[in-house]
């Protein structure tokens, strides 16, 4: 199979940052949640939609390519929350970059869904010798009263941002030597909006019960009021998180001593921390920090991550960098990819 690597990335915030501990008080948030979760800011778009995000970290992914809009044969554009209920996002990011020759298309695997896009634009790389370039495109918005970024979950603040990368054949930037991925379906009931599909249409009545609302909160506690169901949800958890990531090491020969970095999503530190201690990985070689700044930021949070480890000059010529992430579902997906060194910043 011919080699596929992330020649370039690109990544993007919002201007309006939101320190904690202005608005700790006026959101009810507890010192003990705000602990738990680390986060000292977060950025909120205010006149951007996740589209317009989208969009300005794919530019930048594609100026630092040094590839013109037109080479670019597929966009996959992961998102969660999407700018309207329901249309064609992917296209207009397509039409706005000015890839006029590329099939465009979303995916939605939640805070998986970078990881997802990755690993299709990976697996068509390798098969397909007619395509060249594969635009990933991410992005996410926690907008009241669909999601309160404060309490829509117990393991992180949500903050809005957007990352992109850019995907060819060769040995170029960082190379892509496998990836991986796990869904336990049992847990699917955990995170939805009980209304607006088909099952139970949005209503006048429901919207203003407040049911038009993700509330992972509420739907968790009504489940893991039950002993049996909590220790099993935790344990596969906990299993799961290093599994996807083993399983990979180990299907490509290597061991968790080989990997050099690794890039996580940016999920609460109460729990960053039980990820790294599973692998027994020290904090400092990973993108923690990086959490603090932003919170989580769903799909955007792997390339964004890797985008600023690398300006932040993180990684060194043929480190092996293990890319984690987690979502609802529940889903898990891993890569391994090594930094050859040579990619646009």
């Amino acid at each position: 199979m011919p080699m596929v690597g992330i020649s370039s990335t690109g990544r993007y915030v919002p201007k309006h940052a939101i320190f904690i501990k202005d608005i700790a008080e006026a959101e009810g948030l507890t010192e003990k949640e705000i602990t738990a979760m680390g986060t000292n800011k977060v950025y909120a778009a205010k006149d951007e939609e996740p589209t317009d995000m989208g969009i300005k970290a794919a530019e930048i992914a594609i100026a630092k390519g040094g590839i013109s809009p037109e080479e670019i044969d597929v966009v996959v554009y992961a998102n969660t929350f999407a700018d309207y209920l329901r249309w064609s996002d992917a296209a207009r990011i397509q039409h706005e970059i000015g890839a006029r020759n590329a099939y465009a298309f979303r995916i939605e695997q939640f805070c998986c869904g970078g990881m997802a896009a990755m690993d299709f634009a990976f697996s068509r790389l390798q098969t397909d010798l007619d395509l060249r370039h594969i635009l990933v495109v991410c992005a996410d918005k926690y907008e009241k009263p669909v999601v309160n970024r404060w309490k829509a979950a117990s393991a992180n603040f949500y903050g809005d941002g957007a990352s992109a990368a850019l995907l060819k054949r060769g040995n170029t930037g960082f190379r892509i030597l496998g990836t991986h991925a796990l869904t336990d379906g049992s847990f699917h009931h955990l995170w939805r909006i009980p209304v607006g599909g088909v099952r139970c249409p949005a209503t006048v009545e429901n919207i203003a019960q407040g049911a038009f609302h993700l509330d992972c909160k509420k739907t968790a506690a009504e489940y893991l009021s039950d002993d049996a169901k909590r220790e099993q949800l935790y344990s596969t958890l906990a299993n799961n998180n290093k599994k996807v990531m083993i399983e990979l090491l180990n299907r490509l020969g290597y061991t968790v001593e080989d990997v050099d970095k690794v890039v996580l999503y940016n999920i609460g530190k109460h729990v960053l921390d039980k990820v790294i201690q599973t692998i027994e990985f020290p904090e400092e070689k990973t993108s923690a920090y990086i959490s603090y700044e932003h919170g989580h930021m769903g799909p955007a949070d792997i390339f964004f991550n890797l985008d600023k480890m690398q300006e932040d000059g993180k990684f060194e010529k043929g480190d092996k960098i293990m890319l984690f992430s987690a979502g609802a579902g529940f889903s898990w997906a891993s890569a391994l990819v090594e930094y050859v060194g040579n990619a646009h910043v």
